[in-house]
């Protein structure tokens, strides 16, 4: 590796250091505004204005305060990294890719390659991070449920019985529940933290769950026997949703193959051998 190449990579990185530690300094009083928005009292403030709004208003702003489906694969995924954070790790990757890709193979395609992968390479790893945090989160469920279950038979509250939860769990349903008991702490209530933990997890089985708690608070029953109901049929459709994958996996892992067969050959191509790869491109 030539010394031009190395000072080129060590200055890219430096500047993209350096922009990220400028946006964690001027997003510091935002994220503090933002907390201060988001207690109790602050939530009162924003309603009485709300109602003096017309309903044209009102409705632009409930559009625009809705969370992003970024920030929400963000919090799903239990990234700690902003929006805007985001984006310019994207950015400095793909103006990474592009300037090894140009050094490295002499030709702008091969520039263009790498930039495509830099582009798409932290939206793969966000998207594989939030997999793997939904599937430990669904398996995780029924003994959640049992453990709910258990305690409210105990003689527990459903406060006390999340906070149970908290303990004995492991990430990432003990991680959502300490957040469920933090929120109950600044003001919310347990359905309000709850619903905020059904977007956060995104998960079709947990919504029920808490449909089936907030229905409980309303028209009263044993949420024990209406929880150990659904952790039987959570239990049995993982049961049936795991046979499905193995009996499975080969046709998708040969489906995968295929798919990026060609993309990889040419980008392994245009590293090795340039001139072949551009052979292709010639009137």
């Amino acid at each position: 590796m030539s010394i031009e190449l190395i000072i080129v990579v060590f200055v890219m990185v430096s500047v993209l250091f350096i922009f990220i530690g400028i946006y964690r300094w001027m997003s510091q009083s935002s994220a503090i505004n933002a907390r201060l928005l988001n207690s109790p009292y602050a939530a009162d403030t924003e309603k009485q204005r709300r109602r003096m709004m017309s309903p044209q208003v009102e409705r632009r702003i409930a559009r625009f305060s809705r969370m992003s489906r970024l920030e929400r694969e963000l919090l799903a995924a239990d990234i700690s990294l902003t929006i805007g954070e985001f984006v310019m790790i994207r950015i400095g990757l793909t103006l990474a890719g592009f300037v090894l890709g140009r050094l490295i193979s002499g030709y702008l395609l091969g520039g263009l390659l790498l930039a495509i992968l830099g582009w798409i390479g932290p939206g793969i790893y966000l998207g594989m991070q939030k997999n793997k945090r939904a599937k430990a989160f669904r398996e995780q469920l029924p003994d959640m449920l049992n453990l709910l279950v258990s305690s409210l038979r105990a003689g527990y509250g459903l406060l006390h019985a999340c906070n149970v939860v908290k303990d004995e769990m492991a990430d990432p349903i003990g991680k959502e529940f300490g957040r469920v008991i933090r929120e109950t702490s600044l003001g919310y209530s347990i359905d309000e933290a709850l619903d905020h933990m059904v977007v956060r997890v995104n998960n079709d089985d947990f919504s029920l769950i808490v449909t089936a708690i907030h229905v409980q608070n309303e028209v009263g029953g044993s949420l024990a026997t209406v929880l150990e109901t659904i952790s039987k049929t959570i239990r049995e459709r993982i049961e049936l949703q795991g046979d499905i994958r193995v009996l499975t996996a080969q046709q998708r892992m040969s489906g995968w193959i295929l798919s990026m067969l060609p993309f990889g050959l040419a980008t392994i191509l245009m590293l090795i051998n340039p001139d072949y790869v551009m052979e292709l491109f010639q009137p």
